[in-house]
């Protein structure tokens, strides 16, 4: 049976697994569902449709479900979604979504430290880290083992590929590709060569990456002529060439705009 502390308001729509812990002051209003081994430990305020996966943890004064914060929203929701082993730390809001059609969407593995803040209809991937006031506009879409780091923030509708890095206090308004690193204002400065060491990716791998990414980013070319000059390079059949595959096909599918080199790189992104 749920531990449900008695200072807890839960509404009759919630279903909870037999060993869900519900501390003080937390409020389940309206539609819920909660997975085993997901722990609420007090003022938390879910507000439905959420749905929690397994072995989740809310800290204090997380909020999930609220209404996003635009003038045109209209009420209609398919609320948020979250995966499992997940730790939402103090004062994290995660917005529901502005349509029916999907959730705002947390999948496994994540790390949200304190004030940081998922807007409507994001998408967040597995294993990502946002650091204290990280923040997410609407509409981002976040590959997996995404660092962003603290008081960074990225605008609606952008993209961010996986295993890249925001610098601390950056902003970004556009694309950014897998396996950088950003600085200052919608900027990227090289490879996220550590955070790809870290998962275990080949030397010859990342040299094959620093080539597409000297190609896209250094030779002033067009995008276009950089895209088939990677593409070129690309040996069918060689596993080293699989991240630069990934990366050029994140680059192909981009509409709203790459964030652009800014510079010498910082020799933490040499070999």
């Amino acid at each position: 049976m749920p531990d449900i502390h008695p200072t807890a308001i839960i509404d009759s729509a919630a279903q909870l697994a037999e060993d869900v812990v519900i501390g003080p002051h937390c409020v389940i209003d309206g539609p819920a569902v909660i997975g085993a081994g997901t722990r609420l430990i007090g003022s938390v305020y879910l507000h439905g449709p959420v749905v929690l996966g397994e072995r989740n943890t809310l800290y204090p004064h997380s909020c999930l479900g609220f209404e996003p914060q635009a003038l045109w929203y209209k009420g209609e929701t398919a609320g948020v979604a979250v995966g499992d082993d997940n730790m939402l730390r103090e004062g994290v809001t995660i917005h529901c979504s502005g349509e029916t059609v999907s959730p705002t969407r947390i999948g496994n593995g994540n790390l949200l430290m304190n004030h940081a803040h998922i807007g409507h209809d994001s998408h967040i991937a597995d294993n990502c880290v946002f650091a204290s006031s990280a923040l997410l506009g609407g509409h981002v879409e976040v590959g997996d083992n995404v660092n962003m780091a603290g008081n960074s923030g990225v605008q609606q509708y952008c993209r961010l590929g996986r295993l890249c890095f925001i610098g601390g206090g950056n902003g970004v308004t556009r694309d950014v590709p897998p396996f950088v690193i950003t600085r200052g204002q919608n900027q990227v400065f090289g490879l996220n060569v550590i955070g790809l060491r870290r998962s275990g990716v080949t030397r010859d791998a990342i040299d094959r990456l620093k080539l597409a990414y000297e190609t896209l980013y250094l030779n002033g070319h067009s995008r276009p002529v950089s895209v088939g000059l990677i593409e070129d390079s690309i040996v069918e059949g060689d596993s080293d060439c699989d991240l630069v595959v990934e990366f050029v096909e994140f680059v192909k599918a981009c509409e709203r705009g790459l964030c652009p080199h800014g510079g010498v790189g910082n020799k933490r992104s040499d070999r």
